[in-house]
């Protein structure tokens, strides 16, 4: 369900407003902020899932009224890492974060070194982080845990574009794109058949990544310096091919 934020003036810190780049389940989020490299939305628009039917009025002193249980989000942070891109020494890795929306605590971390039998590049790196991110919020799902979306936090648009904008397109036209060939297309499609499938369970949000000064202690840019930190950390030692 798409719902658009009515909310007064003295509720707009609560708003978390996107722009969206397509007309698919899944969107790309940019989070207000008083930066000058960040777009101000006037527009606000939010993906809502409704209540379970199941939820029944409470009645306390006399006067009922019905319940909203608070929606349980899950934050997962990926990024991609590759010292020397686009050069023979290239070295790619990948990590990613499943942090809770209370109290922001680390629930897992998971990373890992591209294999050498995939090319070394930070595109490959990126993708590969958000896949990664979206199998560990697909485990969230499947779990017995009232857990109702996922939240994906990434600093590259590239990946994100591939997953829920441009993959899609590609997909309908028989994984064909205008001007060549589709890199990384075995990434790509189960990026896409696996963000088709989650739909409104998860959002995808675009954060500007490396920030600096007071931002890098300020959620969500702490977690994005440290899963950068955790992708840089599974690459290989004393690298050479």
């Amino acid at each position: 369900m798409i719902g658009h934020d009515n909310t007064s003036d003295s509720k707009k810190s609560l708003k978390k407003p996107f722009r969206r780049t397509g007309p698919l389940d899944a969107y790309i989020y940019k989070d207000r902020a008083n930066e000058p490299d960040v777009e101000e939305i006037h527009e606000n628009i939010f993906v809502s899932i409704p209540e379970p039917l199941s939820v029944l009025p409470k009645v306390i002193s006399n006067f009922t009224h019905l319940e909203e249980p608070k929606e349980k989000i899950l934050h997962i942070f990926t990024d991609g890492a590759c010292p020397n891109n686009g050069r023979k020494s290239a070295n790619a890795a990948w990590g990613c974060l499943l942090v809770s929306d209370e109290g922001y605590v680390i629930l897992d971390r998971l990373s890992g070194a591209i294999p050498l039998s995939e090319s070394q590049t930070n595109q490959r790196a990126e993708l590969t982080a958000l896949l990664r991110g979206l199998e560990l919020a697909e485990k969230q799902f499947g779990r017995l845990n009232d857990v109702k979306k996922v939240q994906i936090w990434s600093d590259s648009e590239y990946s994100i574009n591939c997953a829920s904008v441009w993959g899609p397109k590609w997909k309908a036209r028989g994984w064909k794109k205008q001007g060549g060939d589709i890199q990384h297309l075995d990434l790509i499609r189960v990026l896409v058949e696996k963000t088709l499938a989650l739909g409104f369970k998860i959002e995808y949000r675009w954060l500007k990544g490396h920030k600096g000064g007071e931002s890098q202690h300020a959620f969500p840019w702490m977690f994005n310096h440290q899963v950068d930190a955790l992708a840089n950390s599974a690459l290989r030692v004393n690298f050479n091919y």
